[in-house]
């Protein structure tokens, strides 16, 4: 099995995961998180990851597509903070259905792709500034590995 393969199964376990996960309502907030502080509810995470799966996704797109930068500005930095604070606004079905779908466009992106496309070489641009990564940094740590950390967050919340 190519590495491709196995994101996409990690992908397609993820989503059947996210597909059965109880609608239990937003819940309490989980425990503080280490480097920001900030403690997330349901509609939090699944704000978040609703605005973060076709962020990121796009992210790729633009590298596969020739790009050699990728990362959040400003205004990307922005748009992470509406998805995490206006998740109660969307409602859980609604959210679900953005995380599907997210999870979908994941999907046909790494169909697209071949093992050697992970090699690509990308500035990343973050919040502590900008390094040399590739784009199996990318996919694993702002995709599919992301996606999997949220989802042991929502199994971990208060209910």
């Amino acid at each position: 099995m190519g590495e491709i393969e196995g994101l996409q199964r990690r992908v397609e376990a993820a989503r059947r995961e996210y597909a059965a996960l109880p609608r239990e309502g937003w819940g309490e907030p989980g425990p503080a998180d280490d480097q920001t502080g900030e403690r997330w509810d349901r509609g939090n995470v699944l704000g978040h990851v609703a605005e973060m799966l076709p962020f990121w996704t796009a992210q790729v797109g633009e590298v596969l597509g020739g790009g050699a930068k990728m990362g959040r500005d400003e205004v990307g930095m922005a748009q992470r903070r509406m998805g995490i604070d206006s998740g109660r606004e969307a409602g859980e079905d609604g959210l679900l259905t953005r995380v599907d779908e997210g999870m979908a466009g994941l999907l046909s992106v790494l169909a697209g792709m071949r093992d050697s496309d992970l090699e690509r070489p990308l500035r990343f641009r973050s919040t502590g500034g900008e390094r040399q990564e590739n784009l199996r940094y990318a996919v694993e740590h702002m995709l599919v590995g992301h996606l999997e950390e949220h989802l042991a967050q929502l199994r971990d919340l208060p209910g």
